[in-house]
């Protein structure tokens, strides 16, 4: 079987959490023996060419092509428009290549391709992977009106005229099924996974004084501003220490030595160790896919407090952590005092079950299998 993978971005080329899912899609495809014609883009300083963060045989069974994103300046709608001329540019090469089976489409990169199918081109089943479907998920101010007002037409068009939806499971699924019409038939709902080298074995503990995590960029949708708020009505009150991983602004920072900022780390070893040392981690989004974040914390033996969004809850229940909602600074605040006095008997339970999760519904080996499975049932229907 031949795929055509459609992407922004593999990671580490390309940061982010979607990046990541692209980079384990092609590793665990290839190590399949499933062809991969991978249409990607580079904005780091590795030589992309190499794909060194491959072994050897899957290079074997990747067939990249490597395009440089559109530039039309800073007017109101130059995103969309580069969306499309990207698209339009992995169009021109794609028709040219050996024919394959399955058009695998993240985020906006399949829109020319769609747009042609819709124009009655014979094209190969395209299946539609948006992620988080934020556009439909809890947001204020103007930014998100606008990026709704902006952005919802295109996701309705790509979502109808697209032969399969991907969904995370859990809330994404129920954000399509509401939003997209007669798209129950058409959903392939299949989570997130993680690679072996991220589980760790050792057995769990609860330090005192607790200590919790954050790990993200600062975005608004990522709630710091809410989480700093809580935050600095509870230094000095209670004894915890809170780490924070990712470029923080300096407004947002707190003077206080319960509150250690390492900024943006690169090196996984590192996010590891301040992980495997972390009590609860915290992510209070205002909108989410599934995120990446959470399924390295559950692996590296934490329990976990985040807001019930997007597929959130297809990873964290009362077994393993605690759910909130979104855009709340003081549901925050009493959730982390609530933790401060949980015992530590049931912390450690906690923690102890996100890593047996992990192991039992997570795992890329696995979750591969379902990919390749669901799309032979597609592409023979």
């Amino acid at each position: 079987m031949r795929i055509a993978l459609l992407t922004d971005g593999i990671w580490p080329y390309r940061i982010g959490g979607m990046q990541k899912h692209s980079y384990y899609l092609v590793k665990y495809f290839a190590q399949q023996k499933i062809h991969v014609d991978l249409y990607h883009m580079n904005d780091s300083t590795y030589d992309i060419s190499k794909l060194e963060f491959f072994t050897e045989e899957e290079k074997k069974y990747i067939n990249p092509f490597v395009f440089t994103f559109p530039n039309k300046g800073k007017w109101p709608w130059h995103y969309m428009q580069e969306s499309y001329l990207h698209s339009k540019m992995m169009y021109d090469c794609f028709v040219k290549q050996t024919p394959v089976d399955f058009i695998y489409s993240k985020g906006y990169t399949g829109w020319y391709f769609i747009e042609q199918k819709k124009k009655g081109i014979k094209l190969p089943p395209i299946g539609l992977r948006l992620h988080g479907y934020e556009i439909f998920q809890t947001g204020k101010g103007f930014i998100e009106w606008y990026r709704k007002k902006l952005y919802l037409p295109l996701i309705m068009y790509l979502n109808k005229y697209s032969d399969f939806i991907y969904s995370y499971g859990g809330g994404i699924t129920d954000i399509i099924l509401k939003n997209i019409p007669n798209s129950k038939e058409k959903i392939i709902e299949i989570p997130a996974g993680i690679e072996p080298s991220w589980i760790y074995e050792n057995n769990v503990k609860v330090n005192a004084p607790l200590r919790f995590a954050f790990l993200g960029r600062y975005e608004i949708r990522k709630g710091v501003k809410e989480l700093s708020a809580a935050l600095k009505n509870l230094v000095g009150k209670h004894n915890f220490e809170f780490h924070f991983i990712g470029e923080i602004p300096a407004a947002f920072k707190i003077n206080s030595t319960q509150l250690i900022y390492h900024g943006k780390i690169s090196d996984a070893e590192k996010i590891k160790s301040i992980l495997q040392q972390t009590d609860t981690f915290v992510l209070p989004s205002q909108a989410e896919g599934m995120p990446n974040v959470i399924l390295e914390a559950m692996a590296n033996g934490c329990s976990i407090l985040a807001t019930d969004v997007g597929a959130v809850n297809v990873m964290v229940n009362e077994s393993n952590g605690w759910l909130m909602s979104p855009l709340n600074e003081k549901e925050i605040e009493n959730k982390i005092v609530e933790i401060i006095k949980t015992n530590p008997k049931e912390i450690e339970q906690k923690k102890a079950i996100s890593v047996n999760q992990i192991k039992e519904n997570f795992m890329w080996e696995e979750i591969i299998i379902r990919e390749i499975n669901a799309i032979y049932l597609k592409i023979n229907e």
